[in-house]
């Protein structure tokens, strides 16, 4: 190894040292000279996006299922300020987020010029730093040579530790910078620690004392639970125990659905009958990776008291009610596996009282007319095999794919606290690379409606442009259903577009016969129309780019939805009685 390495290769290598073999961005006259240095690398390839949102969405769908911070590249102001959304995304959901920067030359900075992109004489021009605080675990400028590695190190270490972005702002005079080579030799330090050891023992001694003493205990694997690295620990604890677990509407997919210990998914008062009332009268609760939003706890109708409960953040965790700040979860939960694998027996863990395994209802077992919300859902997790990857839109999809029945070995992505419509879209290219270098066995599938599409289309030309073959189900009920059951079923606001065609579209981005690049599409308006679809052997094998486009009524939603809605209605009514009561 030569004595020195560029300052840009250095970051790079330390991007491709998490297991990171893309980098996703647009390319902007500030971030030239860095993108020259990444075209050096033979481990890294950059993959060029249609606009700056949809690379963070690609970056963040590329960090859930590669579950390791993944990279972003954009340029001074126009560009990383586009990107902001999508960074803020990964923040609310912690899908990991090394976000690289290009700025103006260190000396045009001092001098603060009047140059493209700044917005008024003399400004200062790191004034978008302070734009992105909210949405950042940490960040570096880097101007000082003598600790520009350092720096890079400690905020990519820290990107891992929290799964939350981080920012790296790199001048356009030191992508050339030369920084000792020696210190890559070094790896970086990613492993997830607590400081304090004491605190960590008496966390897990508790754990495995409630565990031993429960009668009817149960494990609730939220989504931080993967987030953090913690997928393969929830599920050894769940196979050791053998505790009824459940996942959250975040969650699912983070455990084996097939499992015989596996009994649905929790989301409050918006449950399968039976699921609350189940995992509600457990006497212990283990609470893994929990995310308590309105829409992970069927509109903060959880019913779990502390009492009962023993929750394992990513950044503190609490033994029936009491609590300990600044503790990680994952080595807590890996010490917990660690000693029931050593002697489950001791922990009285096969000397519970008997539960009963929930299954989920059959909604609509129809088989033909229009394709309603209660029946399209199940039968695409019917559709579904083990190791595809399935992402559900902020729409009626993250509302419908809980009650399907998921195979084993699937990824599942969805937006469900941060909700930003048209992610998925965006979202699907991160997906499609990292299953290419995963070589994950399955499909990649994505849902989505034709509102969401719109805001996000642009990507479909990259699978295309890139050679990826996702199937797509574009649900076109007119409209933006999930804003009409919440609100103006009738108005105006809630309309989109239905003038675009959908079946032409894969041929308008490049899937048509000049290009000998194959595709087929398929206009679905009634279940026998859709059983056909779904039952063909060459759409099942997706060995082309697909499109289903599926008809819909533009006020039928799914039950989750409606539900949750009228719940929060009910909630809202109440809290604003009790207000003027008091007044």
């Amino acid at each position: 190894m030569a004595a020195t390495i560029s300052m840009g290769q250095y970051l790079f290598k330390r991007v491709a040292e998490l297991g990171n073999e893309h980098v996703f961005g647009v390319p902007g006259d500030f971030n030239l000279a860095l993108l020259d240095e990444l075209f050096k690398m033979p481990e890294l390839k950059w993959l060029g996006t249609c606009n700056e949102l949809n690379a963070a969405y690609a970056t963040d769908g590329y960090a859930r299922i590669k579950g390791m911070p993944a990279a972003l590249v954009t340029t001074y102001a126009v560009g990383e300020l586009s990107a902001m959304n999508g960074v803020a995304g990964a923040y609310a959901e912690h899908a990991g987020m090394i976000h690289i920067v290009g700025m103006p030359a260190r000396i045009v900075q001092k001098a603060r010029l009047m140059l493209h992109h700044t917005m008024e004489p003399g400004m200062d021009h790191e004034i978008y730093v302070g734009m992105a605080a909210p949405i950042r675990k940490t960040f570096t400028v880097l101007k000082d040579e003598k600790t520009m590695a350092q720096e890079i190190d400690r905020v990519i270490q820290e990107a891992v530790w929290s799964r939350l972005p981080v920012y790296i702002y790199v001048p356009l005079d030191v992508a050339g910078v030369q920084l000792d080579a020696k210190r890559l030799e070094t790896p970086l330090k990613i492993e997830v620690t607590n400081p304090n050891k004491e605190v960590e023992d008496e966390i897990v001694k508790a754990t495995l004392d409630s565990i031993k003493t429960a009668s009817s205990p149960a494990i609730l694997a939220d989504v931080l639970t993967i987030r953090h690295g913690g997928k393969k620990f929830a599920e050894k604890l769940m196979n050791l125990t053998k505790f009824p677990t459940y996942s959250t509407p975040l969650s699912k997919g983070v455990v084996d659905e097939t499992s015989p210990y596996f009994n649905g998914l929790y989301n409050g008062e918006v449950s399968f009958d039976g699921v609350a009332s189940a995992i509600e009268s457990s006497d212990l609760v283990i609470d893994i990776g929990p995310v308590h939003s309105d829409s992970n706890t069927g509109g903060f109708t959880r019913n779990i008291t502390d009492d009962h409960t023993i929750i394992l953040a990513h950044n503190y965790c609490q033994v029936r009610g009491k609590k300990y700040e600044g503790v990680h979860f994952l080595p807590v939960l890996k010490r917990i596996v660690e000693e029931l694998e050593k002697d489950a027996a001791k922990y009285d863990v096969l000397n519970k009282k008997t539960w009963k395994k929930l299954e989920p209802p059959l909604l609509n077992d129809s088989t033909s007319g229009p394709i309603a919300q209660s029946f399209i859902w199940q039968r695409i997790g019917r559709f579904l095999k083990p190791g595809d990857i399935v992402l559900a839109e902020s729409g009626t999809a993250q509302f419908g794919m809980p009650d399907s029945p998921f195979p084993e070995n699937i990824g599942y992505i969805t937006q469900t606290f941060w909700s930003s419509i048209g992610y998925t879209v965006g979202a699907c290219l991160g997906a499609c690379v990292a299953a290419k270098e995963l070589k994950r066995p399955g499909r990649v599938v994505l849902l989505v409606g034709e509102g969401s599409l719109q805001m996000t289309v642009q990507e479909i030309g990259s699978y295309i442009r890139f050679g990826f073959k996702p199937i797509i189900f574009v649900i076109n009920n007119n409209g933006y259903s999930i804003e009409r059951a919440i609100n103006g079923p009738e108005q105006t606001y809630n309309d989109v577009s239905m003038l675009w065609d959908h079946q032409k579209m894969l041929e308008f981005f490049g899937a048509r016969k000049e290009t000998g690049i194959a595709s087929k599409s398929f206009a679905c308006k009634t279940v026998e129309e859709l059983e056909a679809v779904l039952n063909d052997e060459a759409f099942n094998r997706a060995d082309y780019i697909q499109v289903c486009e599926v008809f819909m009524d533009r006020l039928d939603y799914p039950w989750r939805l409606y539900t949750q809605v009228n719940v929060t209605r009910a909630k809202n009514a109440k809290a604003a009685a009790a207000l003027k009561a008091a007044q």
